[in-house]
């Protein structure tokens, strides 16, 4: 370490401490210095902790680029991981993982080495956590997410040793998971299935839950964008619709409901319109109206006033939540009746999503639409992504909408409305 006396632009004097160290990256010989301004033992010491400490962080970060060694413990990788990730996603998902990392405390001490992690030591404290707490399916799922993302993570900045990359590749692996492929096919609904649903809920009270599903059908929207479409949105001249955002509504009062953008980039599309999706829109449209009259003639406190095009008997926006406490009471009615009523069993489990993979597999199953059209019709970047919603049934849109009309008239969907 060496120290100069200097003089800046103005003449006024000050002083710097410099020293050498190597480059871990490339082994070279680089110089720090720090600058201090009193040529006194007292600075001159403190300079030299300064510059020590410099030059100790410059190293560390530098190692930081292909090694792992700061992380130590599993709370080291799990803090490190969520610093990197939450700087990637939305405010609603950092808080929903959050309340997955709680669950981890529990699963994982914190102060658990990274050298001892083993693909068993994860599988016992599951199989431990699962019977403590007595945890579902869905939870134990939402927690082994979470431990993939963060082990390939610790794979990527070798604070897992590389021979431990199993980890992310054993039973945690969610994409092999067989559990979660009979999941899929529960949410996945064939012709028989949809016409059963769609009988159900013409029955409901509130009627936009019906055309809401033919909309969902024929447009394969995920729930979010469909929740913020306006009347505004819909060309009806042309038979389009434009999607630009999503209506954000997850643990939040209806007050606090905000539009956000679209779930991707590619999400930001203009779809054509099949007629029997016009007609539901005209329905839904001319129901808004009704009840906006209402609202003026006997105002209250319990109705809430929106420009959203769906919405429940109170007003309100009708988002994954509430839609998905409907689909709830429709799949346990038909659990009970499908059999008398319908013919067959129901064995599935209806959400939101399934009208998305309803229509791509109704898109994938026919052979003279291209993939392209589908990936720009449902918003996808990724063939791999497309290809997962397919499930096998017994340029321009339009033969896409050709092929959603010729599914939704094996419906009987004008039987419905007569």
């Amino acid at each position: 370490m060496y120290f100069e006396e200097r003089k800046n632009k103005n003449g006024k004097l000050f002083y710097v401490a410099t020293e050498r160290y190597v480059d871990p990256l490339t082994s070279k010989r680089k110089r720090a210095s720090v600058v201090y301004h009193t040529n006194t033992t007292r600075a001159r010491r403190q300079a030299e902790r300064e510059l020590v400490d410099k030059i100790d962080e410059l190293i560390s970060k530098k190692q930081g680029f292909f090694k792992g060694s700061s992380m130590v413990t599993f709370s080291d990788l799990r803090k490190s991981w969520f610093d990197v990730w939450q700087t990637t996603v939305k405010p609603q998902t950092i808080r929903r993982e959050i309340l997955v990392i709680d669950r981890l405390s529990e699963l994982i001490a914190d102060d658990i080495l990274l050298n001892n992690i083993t693909p068993l030591l994860i599988q016992n404290c599951l199989n431990e956590y699962r019977r403590k707490y007595k945890s579902t399916h869905s939870t134990m799922q939402l927690i082994k997410c979470t431990l993939n993302k963060i082990f390939d993570y610790g794979v990527l900045h070798n604070a897992i040793p590389f021979l431990h990359q199993e980890l992310s590749n054993s039973t945690l692996l969610l994409k092999k998971n067989e559990q979660r492929k009979k999941r899929l096919e529960m949410k996945f609904l064939d012709e028989r299935e949809v016409n059963a649903l769609l009988s159900e809920l013409k029955e409901r009270r509130n009627q936009n839950y019906f055309d809401l599903t033919l909309f969902l059908i024929g447009t394969g929207c995920r729930i979010g964008e469909a929740s913020a479409l306006a009347e505004l949105d819909i060309d009806f001249e042309n038979h389009l619709v434009s999607i630009d955002k999503s209506l954000q509504a997850h643990d939040l009062r209806v007050d606090e409901f905000y539009l956000d953008t679209t779930k991707t980039e590619a999400s930001e599309r203009v779809e054509q319109l099949p007629e029997f999706v016009m007609q539901a829109l005209r329905r839904v449209i001319e129901r808004n109206k009704r009840f906006d009259d209402h609202m003026d003639n006997f105002p209250s406190e319990v109705f809430t006033k929106v420009d959203f095009l769906f919405r429940t008997e109170y007003g309100a926006p009708i988002t994954s939540h509430s839609f998905r406490e409907i689909l709830g009471r429709v799949n346990k009615v038909l659990q009970v009746n499908c059999q008398e009523k319908y013919g067959f069993e129901w064995k599935k489990n209806a959400v939101p999503h399934s009208f998305r993979h309803v229509h791509i597999s109704v898109l994938r199953n026919d052979p003279t639409i291209s993939l392209k059209e589908i990936q720009e019709r449902v918003g996808h970047v990724q063939e791999e992504t497309t290809n997962g919603y397919t499930h096998l049934l017994s340029a321009s849109q339009e033969k896409s909408v050709e092929a959603i009309n010729r599914f939704i008239e094996k419906m009987g969907v004008n039987d419905f409305m007569a």
